[in-house]
């Protein structure tokens, strides 16, 4: 493995899958060869990732194999609008930052506007909420983890939340 060396968790293997999209993706000035490269790595780490573990059912890991592939498609067709950070939060997907201008786009990409959080979320499947809690974009972060993207005009990198 080139790109995903030392990956232990699904969460890790995602985190810098996200990172290194931003980075090598054609749209943001990377090259084609290389973003291939990392798309194809990460789906071969992915399956030995789920497939390996032991503490994943037969469905879950049915489920988690169709989420790892869909997040990268996600990232992929969100990661060259500017002026938007994206999250991920468990295996969420949130948007926040000038989100307006790029509204159309998100739309298009099957995001969800979440009034009660101002901000765009995508995730994978059927969401069934099991309480009445309701938590704030910052109790989730809580929860489950941050890596934020913050694109700045002619920059790029990665920040780490």
């Amino acid at each position: 493995m080139k790109w995903f060396q030392n990956i232990t968790t699904l969460d890790d293997l995602r985190k810098l899958y996200r990172k290194l999209a931003f980075e090598h993706h054609p749209d943001r000035g990377g090259e084609l060869q290389n973003m291939q490269e990392i798309n194809n790595e990460y789906d071969i780490m992915s399956a030995r990732l789920i497939n390996s573990n032991t503490d994943f059912s037969e469905n879950r890991k049915t489920y988690e194999h169709q989420a790892s592939k869909d997040m990268r498609v996600k990232l992929d067709e969100i990661l060259i609008l500017d002026g938007i950070i994206i999250e991920i939060m468990g295996s969420w997907i949130w948007v926040t930052g000038n989100t307006f201008p790029v509204k159309d786009r998100l739309k298009a990409a099957e995001f969800k506007f979440s009034h009660n959080k101002t901000a765009w979320y995508w995730h994978f499947g059927e969401y069934f909420k099991n309480s009445r809690k309701k938590f704030e974009l910052d109790d989730i972060r809580a929860l489950w983890g941050s890596e934020e993207v913050t694109p700045e005009p002619g920059k790029k990198h990665f920040v780490s939340a």
